[in-house]
């Protein structure tokens, strides 16, 4: 134990993967046909590795991570979380409040987690308070536009058919009245008994927005997600005062201040932090903190690698106002390989995993088939 609290950061490694695409991606701001996942391996002068990831646009965060923030972690204690976040977010004199820096600052936090849990011997969610909960609900995050609304009804039913009792699709890239139709079609396929959300990824100006509040709340939706620029806080709280639609919003937000702004301003039904954007697994579970005091439920943006999943996982499995776990369906990630072992997944519940640290891992065929050299 001793050795532990005096353990260093010796080395970190970066490493970015490359998938392409199995099945279309499109959403209202267009679409790629290839995922990219930005993955640090942090390694310490007792031999203990853990893995983490920065969520935004890969090939920046690995030129901050490059340029210059590697060479400020090094040496820090990763047993020591705090003094690691103030020094590779707060320490500048001009200090990055939003944006890939933060990025870059969330993959390193969240590796010193993990390796925090496998030097203790203890999954992560034990060092956030302990296990509230041992499966978590799940919802599905795999319905993309089509040009044929028949598409998307199908490829929600196939949803369906894996048991999960919540899914989520993405419309936007039509008006809102043309894209009611492809709501009917998903309504048509799952029936009322499956929740359903709706994505627009911030594709709609104020006046669509208005519309879409309109229009889609016959169709009984669970949340409407990111209808306008996240940048527009009055605006998305505008919508949300004059519609019984649920407003979920919250990936394009950084750190607790970010959010405080969002739920200040009562813009947020659902907050939606991504552990590896918003500044790591500590910022998202302040983040978690601030909403049950607005009594705000928190569902974490989830949809990138593995090693996101085994995050959220066990933020998720700590929180008491954590909500529905986003899981990609899609086979478009990098995702179970970088799992100790593949989620237990039955009828939409997961069952939280309970290895050391995240639970994940990095071996050497996941990187000769996806690393981009």
């Amino acid at each position: 134990l001793f050795l532990l609290l005096l353990m260093k950061i010796k080395e970190i490694r970066v490493h970015l993967l490359q998938k392409k695409l199995t099945s279309s991606m499109r959403i209202s701001r267009g679409g790629f046909d290839v995922r990219h996942h930005l993955i640090v391996e942090v390694v310490t002068d007792e031999g203990i590795t853990g893995l983490g990831e920065g969520v935004g646009n890969a090939r920046l965060i690995q030129q901050i991570l490059q340029g210059f923030m590697i060479e400020q972690a090094l040496g820090l204690d990763p047993m020591n979380i705090e003094a690691v976040r103030s020094k590779l977010i707060d320490s500048q004199v001009y200090m990055e409040q939003k944006g890939s820096v933060i990025c870059a600052a969330s993959a390193i936090e969240i590796a010193c987690w993990d390796i925090k849990g496998k030097a203790l011997n203890v999954p992560v969610f034990q060092l956030l308070g302990g296990l509230y909960r041992d499966k978590i609900e799940a919802y599905a995050s795999d319905v993309y536009w089509e040009e044929d609304p028949e598409k998307m009804g199908e490829n929600a039913s196939r949803i369906k058919s894996l048991g999960y009792g919540a899914i989520k699709a993405h419309l936007g890239c039509k008006s809102p009245r043309e894209d009611t139709s492809r709501i009917q079609a998903l309504r048509d396929a799952i029936g009322l008994d499956i929740d359903l959300m709706i994505d627009l990824n911030g594709g709609y100006n104020r006046l669509q927005a208005f519309q879409v509040a309109k229009l889609w709340e016959p169709f009984n939706l669970y949340w409407l997600e990111e209808p306008v620029n996240p940048n527009q806080i009055d605006c998305l709280a505008d919508l949300r005062s004059r519609t019984s639609v649920p407003i979920a919003a919250g990936e394009n937000e950084f750190r607790v201040h970010g959010f405080k702004q969002l739920f200040d301003k009562n813009a947020v039904d659902v907050a939606m932090p991504d552990i590896g954007r918003v500044g790591g697994i500590q910022e998202a579970r302040n983040i978690c903190a601030l909403a049950e005091a607005y009594g705000i439920l928190v569902s974490p943006h989830n949809y990138s690698s593995g090693v996101l999943l085994g995050a959220t996982i066990q933020l998720m499995a700590s929180i008491p106002n954590a909500h529905l776990l986003e899981i990609d369906t899609s086979d478009n990630a990098v995702y179970q390989e970088l799992l100790v072992e593949p989620l237990q997944i039955k009828d939409g519940i997961v069952r939280v995993p309970e290895f050391p640290g995240l639970g994940v891992e990095l071996n050497e065929d996941v990187l000769k088939k996806y690393s981009v050299h």
